[in-house]
């Protein structure tokens, strides 16, 4: 789906302030106004402490802003009656997987929200083996979850947040303490769910590569938006994004000098095996 021809924002926020309870008034997000299109993968970046977790958890409803609005799929997070169909429709990776696995297997706990959804059996299954297909996991379906590696145990919670089939998908670092391999086969799905499925995703990182698969980025610093727009007008602002952790890859420089000289190379090129296969298919 081309997100810019999207007919209304999937989510907003309208000036969201949010402070933790002994925060000493100190806003872990303050003043966020933000819009997301439906079918957009959407990076949130900032350095630790920046509010990334905090909006992930705002945008379904886990926490609820101290000021302004959070709409997500149309409906109002701070109605208590809106709070299940959210929970439906917004899915939520978090960065620490323990804190949303319950299941005492891998195989029930991805069944567990269906279960909820009080869904025919034959839906709940037919979602659960989609989700552990589509995250690797059918061969440890038996497993008890506390056995899995920390790998596995965030391709669990993405399986769980999937079953649910949600309009958004919100990645709370979710690619953080993951080995390289690991972290480009989950951008790789998140680019899937919006190309073929149509979901938005919206990714929290810090890790520049992930950052240029997204369409668009916000960059917050000390809670509050100080970029919004393409990655690569990100990127280009220096100053900036090295001021906040994000220093593009010696690849990503070279992609970029090719295209200034008219070496335009096709997809995203962002990791050595695309940039030697579009080289490769322009000779």
């Amino acid at each position: 789906m081309d997100a810019q021809n999207a007919a209304a924002p999937i989510v907003i926020c309208d000036d969201v302030s949010f402070i933790y309870p002994g925060g000493e008034g100190i806003p872990a997000l303050d003043g966020i106004s933000l819009e997301i299109a439906e079918g957009e993968l959407m990076a949130i970046a900032g350095l630790n402490g920046s509010g990334k977790s905090t909006l992930c958890r705002l945008l379904n409803a886990l926490l609820l802003p101290a000021r302004g609005k959070v709409i997500s799929c149309g409906l109002d997070t701070a109605l208590p009656e809106n709070l299940f169909e959210i929970r439906r429709q917004v899915g939520l990776i978090m960065q620490n997987p323990d804190n949303q696995i319950v299941g005492p297997t891998v195989e029930e706990d991805v069944a567990f929200g269906p279960e909820n959804l009080a869904l025919r059996r034959d839906e709940i299954h037919a979602r659960v083996e989609e989700a552990l297909e589509a995250m690797h996991l059918t061969a440890l379906r038996e497993r008890e979850p506390h056995l899995l590696s920390l790998g596995e145990k965030k391709r669990l919670a993405a399986a769980g947040a999937m079953a649910l089939r949600p309009r958004v998908l919100v990645s709370d670092e979710s690619t953080s303490m993951l080995d390289a391999p690991t972290r480009a086969e989950t951008i790789s799905l998140f680019k899937r769910l919006r190309d073929e499925q149509g979901i938005t995703v919206i990714h929290a990182t810090h890790r520049p590569e992930e950052i240029l698969a997204a369409d668009r980025v916000a960059l917050l610093g000390s809670g509050r938006l100080l970029f919004e727009g393409s990655p690569h007008a990100l990127f280009e602002k220096v100053e900036l994004s090295e001021a906040h952790g994000l220093r593009p890859t010696a690849l990503y420089h070279l992609v970029r000098e090719l295209e200034q000289r008219g070496c335009r190379l096709p997809g995203t090129a962002l990791e050595a095996k695309e940039v030697a296969e579009g080289l490769w298919a322009l000779r």
